[in-house]
């Protein structure tokens, strides 16, 4: 299996956000959802679209996430990510495009998947600088709570932790 990038290879930005989820669904099964960006409205429900490219193996190179608004006539935010790393059946890694509309610097999302003795371990990554640094760390914070209820709903299992660095 290969391993992950070390993240403090590719950033300098701190840790900030973490979620553990021990899924009760083979490393596959989960991939099929979790490694595929376009699929992840379904899981995420801040999500409206997101229009991913992939190369000539079917790896995915960049995506585009489309958010719902958050209030009435508001726009949506966009933001585009490009891959540093995608390793199929074991995770991937992205960043933001330069101008990013949250406001991140030198940010990097890196999603980790492991077999286990119930199925997978999954393990979703934020490391970042921020304009906003509090608002960005409980953004962060709502979006993977939500996402670790949906997949735990989805595929059975718990939520190990999900929490905000210091």
């Amino acid at each position: 299996m290969t391993t992950s990038p070390e993240p403090t290879s590719l950033i300098k930005a701190p840790l900030r956000n973490r979620l553990r989820l021990e899924l009760t669904a083979p490393v596959a099964e989960v991939w099929s959802l979790v490694g595929d960006p376009a699929r992840m409205p379904d899981y995420s429900a801040g999500l409206g679209r997101v229009e991913a490219k992939t190369d000539a193996l079917g790896r995915c190179t960049e995506f585009t996430c489309y958010f719902k608004p958050t209030g009435p006539g508001e726009d949506g935010i966009v933001s585009r990510d490009t891959m540093l790393w995608y390793q199929p059946n074991r995770g991937w890694a992205s960043c933001s495009a330069a101008h990013d509309a949250f406001g991140m610097i030198d940010d990097l999302h890196l999603v980790v998947l492991e077999p286990s003795t119930d199925g997978t371990l999954l393990t979703w990554d934020a490391y970042y600088q921020a304009q906003d640094l509090a608002m960005m760390k409980a953004h962060l914070h709502a979006a993977q709570s939500d996402i670790g209820a949906n997949l735990v709903k989805r595929f059975g299992g718990r939520q190990i932790h999900c929490y905000v660095c210091d």
